[in-house]
Parts: structure tokens; C-alpha cells; sequence
């Protein structure tokens, strides 16, 4: 018998690379994963937001999965998908229930009035990696 035996879960690795950002986020299939994206509400008011897998565009998003106006979801390809506090500008993408179809590259566009003024924020998500126990 090997000494590692596969287990039924799979590990997903997010790797976040916003700003200076260079958080790593984990979840496994089956839970809950949240992507960070906020933006100041109070100083640039309701703005349109857009989530989308791929790269982002010079303009809107790619394959785009989930939008707002700032004020409630505007667009949204599947119940899986939610939107943090949209008051608080927390338009942070929660994932539910993570799948092998998950992977791939993310994208958070946060349209602030005026030229090249667009805040944007990729995620990479690896091929899921299986998990060994020890036995």
C-alpha cells in the first residue's frame, strides 16, 4: 500500500495579484470562496462594476458573470455568484460551492469616471491540485 492515499476533496489555489497585492486564496471543492474588490463609495458614488472570467478588456469584461450599478445586481449567469455589501462598495465575488470548472482567471473592473482611471483586480485560479492524506 502507498503511504499517501488520494483523498475525495481537491484543493483549489486562487492566487490574487491586485496593486501590491499578492494574496493566495485556498478553498476546496465543494465550499465558499470570496474574491476581494471594494471600491470608495462615499467619495465616487454608485459606479458600474463587472466580474468576468479572462483577462479584462480596455472596456467592460470578458465573459462577464456577475454586474452592478452600483445600486443592486444588474447581470448575473448563475446563482452561484454573489456580490458582497453593495452599499458599503464591497463588490467583492463570493463563489458557492467551487467546482474543477472554477479555474481559470478572474477579473474585478470598478469603472471610476474619466481616461485610464478603471480599477481592475485579476485572479488566477490554478488547475486544482488533489490533496493527500497520510494513512
Amino acid at each position: 500500500l502507498h503511504p499517501f492515499t488520494s483523498s475525495s476533496s481537491l484543493l483549489v489555489l486562487l492566487t490574487g495579484f491586485a496593486s501590491s497585492d499578492g494574496s493566495r486564496f485556498f478553498g476546496r471543492t465543494g465550499e465558499n470562496i470570496t474574491l476581494p474588490c471594494k471600491y470608495n463609495k462615499d467619495y465616487y458614488g454608485a459606479l458600474f462594476i463587472c466580474w468576468g472570467r479572462g483577462k479584462i478588456p480596455n472596456s467592460g469584461c470578458n465573459n462577464q458573470i456577475i454586474s452592478t450599478d452600483g445600486h443592486r445586481e444588474t447581470n448575473r449567469v448563475s446563482s452561484r455568484y454573489q456580490l458582497g455589501q453593495l452599499e458599503d462598495g464591497d463588490v467583492s465575488l463570493t463563489i458557492l460551492n467551487l467546482t474543477d470548472s472554477d479555474g481559470g482567471l478572474y477579473g474585478c473592473r470598478v469603472e471610476i469616471p474619466g481616461l485610464f482611471n478603471d480599477n481592475k483586480h485579476h485572479f488566477t485560479q490554478s488547475d486544482s491540485i488533489r490533496q493527500y492524506v497520510r494513512k
